[in-house]
């Protein structure tokens, strides 16, 4: 059996290690895509009024859910492969100045430059993750409320339009990918 310092130096090493990180996004990507090919089949307008909605027609919001895991598992793998550490002495310490599963700043933290529907679509995805994709509600009413939208009007920011907030995010991993392959 390893000693506590023995464990502690290897929850630490693993925490610190790119590849890790990067293993955990290939996995949750992975995920993603095989829930994303399933919801592309369903077609909403085939369901009778009155008739349940089968299991791909509500599998979107924990698809984003994962989408969204994936890429804090890449921008964390940045960090740590540009010399941060996210793991000190046997505790999760995170990336500073990033909140916990807040993209936007886990991209700020890497600085990466961003477009404007990057994001939107990264600020969106965090949503996704701390809430609608696993709880009926967010932790408080205000981080759901109605706001302009980037292409005009208002909305929830719980809303995702493919198929353009998807090739946003395929290029969002791009970006991140090529950062980590450089």
């Amino acid at each position: 059996m390893l000693s506590d310092d023995r464990q502690i130096e290897e929850y630490d090493k693993v925490g610190n290690d790119h590849n890790a990180w990067a293993s955990s996004a290939d996995g949750l990507l992975a995920a993603s895509r095989l829930l994303r090919k399933l919801r592309t089949t369903f077609d909403l307008e085939s369901v009778a009024v009155g008739v349940a909605i089968p299991d791909e027609g509500r599998i979107h919001p924990a698809d984003l859910m994962l989408r969204g895991f994936a890429v804090e598992c890449l921008l964390k793998a940045l960090w740590v492969k540009q010399g941060g550490k996210i793991c000190i002495d046997g505790k999760y310490v995170g990336v500073k100045g990033a909140g916990n599963h807040d993209l936007r700043q886990l991209w700020d933290a890497n600085k990466l430059p961003f477009s404007e529907n990057q994001c939107d679509v990264l600020n969106r995805l965090s949503i996704f993750m701390t809430s609608v994709g696993r709880y009926p509600i967010a932790s408080h009413w205000s981080k759901t409320k109605m706001q302009n939208t980037l292409g005009g009007g208002k909305g929830s920011p719980t809303y995702w339009v493919t198929p353009s907030d998807d090739e946003t995010y395929d290029s969002i991993v791009k970006v991140l990918h090529e950062a980590l392959d450089s």
